[in-house]
């Protein structure tokens, strides 16, 4: 067994639904779903990481296409 360390700059993609968000609204609108947002990603990085992880910064906005190497998973 091995301990990794993930580098910090990392992008991660997310589809969630949110109420009265969609591909066209404005990122300014999106930023004030920034709590909701947050929430999932944490659940869904406390499935992924049961060991634990430490997040120093969050940063989101629209994402206007998936890159071409994730978008069939």
């Amino acid at each position: 067994m091995i301990r990794v360390q993930i580098a910090p700059e990392i992008e991660f993609k997310m589809e969630l639904e949110v109420r009265g968000v969609d591909t066209g609204t404005r990122d300014y609108n999106v930023q004030q779903h920034k709590a909701e947002v947050y929430k999932v990603f944490v659940e869904r990085l406390e499935k992924a990481f049961p060991e634990g992880f430490k997040m120093h910064t969050f940063e989101f906005g629209l994402d206007r296409g998936w890159h071409e190497e994730l978008k069939d998973t």
